[in-house]
């Protein structure tokens, strides 16, 4: 009765490391979706940024807007870098949490194909030891009918 119980325990332990492994997952996927967006964010804001004229001519109240927007650009890049940082750094602990528990769920199945294989061994050793008796009993009537 042992058996049957902690096959089932075994089971549900698998089911709910299946079901950890599989919420990782998606959120390495989300973490990774995040990180993609703030490089996509950090490169048009740097290329932004490149793509400013150099002033060349104008009255002050441009060169004074211009440099506004080169401000502006590079404060955004700032802030969007940081952002990519903090996005790289979930996505690492995302994808660390999600070998965890991959691993976890991987040493569970492993366990349970285990057991079922030590199980089939035994029923298939129980049943050899029937064929075996019974094997026996065929030949000890056969000869015996041929002494008699």
């Amino acid at each position: 009765m042992s058996r049957p119980s902690s096959a089932r325990r075994l089971g549900v332990v698998a089911r709910v490391r299946g079901v950890r492994e599989r919420d990782s997952r998606l959120g390495l996927v989300e973490a990774l979706e995040e990180e993609r967006t703030a490089r996509t964010r950090a490169s048009d804001l740097q290329r932004q940024l490149t793509e400013v004229r150099a002033f060349g001519a104008g009255d002050l109240a441009a060169f004074a807007a211009r440099q506004r927007r080169v401000t502006a650009l590079s404060e955004a890049l700032v802030a969007a870098r940081a952002a990519l940082e903090g996005a790289h750094l979930l996505a690492e602990a995302a994808r660390d949490r999600w070998r965890t528990d991959r691993s976890r769920l991987a040493a569970v199945e492993s366990l349970i194909e285990r057991r079922e294989e030590t199980l089939r061994r035994e029923l298939r050793r129980r049943e050899d030891k029937q064929l075996d008796a019974a094997a026996e009993d065929l030949w000890r009537r056969g000869n015996g009918a041929v002494g008699s």
